[in-house]
């Protein structure tokens, strides 16, 4: 298909026409499709569109396509998304982003996000998590914690990062 009969579809085609076409475009065309009408249209897009071409999707109203572009886009751009309104979006960011931009996710409203940043940030950061209100932040900060802060989560409320912080601590003491 041509660029140009591609853009006659996007312009007169239903919905199957433009889903058939943006499905086997060349990926090149797809940037004329980027402001379908359709979220299905735009999610067809946003997974198979260059990554370079993907920084309009960033705000697009439908968190699915939001969420491709976040797995996809240049990491550079990934700054951009951190407040997006969907939680599962904030998550594939604090997945990918350059760890340098961790801190500003550490008190995200929700625990998955705040699990993902937990176990990714530098381990500097962690000791200002460990009093997290959310017990699986905690396990995972208990985890990767440097071991002179251990001593600061054994009287823990969850029995799992108390066993967490137990078994560390064992390690460290000689035989």
């Amino acid at each position: 298909m041509t660029e140009e009969e591609f853009l006659n579809i996007l312009k007169t085609g239903g919905f199957k026409e433009r889903f058939d076409a943006v499905s086997r475009a060349d990926p090149a065309y797809l940037t004329h499709a980027i402001s379908d009408k359709d979220e299905n249209i735009r999610y067809k897009v946003a997974s198979r569109i260059p990554a370079e071409n993907l920084p309009p999707l960033i705000n697009d109203p439908y968190k699915e396509v939001r969420l491709i572009v976040a797995k996809r886009i240049d990491q550079k751009e990934l700054p951009k998304m951190i407040k997006d309104k969907s939680f599962w979006v904030r998550h594939a960011v604090a997945e990918r982003i350059d760890k340098s931009f961790l801190p500003s996710l550490m008190e995200d409203k929700e625990p998955i996000v705040r699990i993902m940043v937990a176990e990714r940030i530098s381990e500097e950061y962690l000791k200002d998590m460990l009093k997290d209100g959310e017990a699986l932040v905690r396990k995972a900060v208990a985890k990767r914690i440097p071991a002179e802060y251990l001593y600061l989560m054994r009287d823990d409320a969850s029995e799992s990062v108390r066993n967490i912080v137990s078994e560390r601590l064992s390690e460290l003491l000689p035989p």
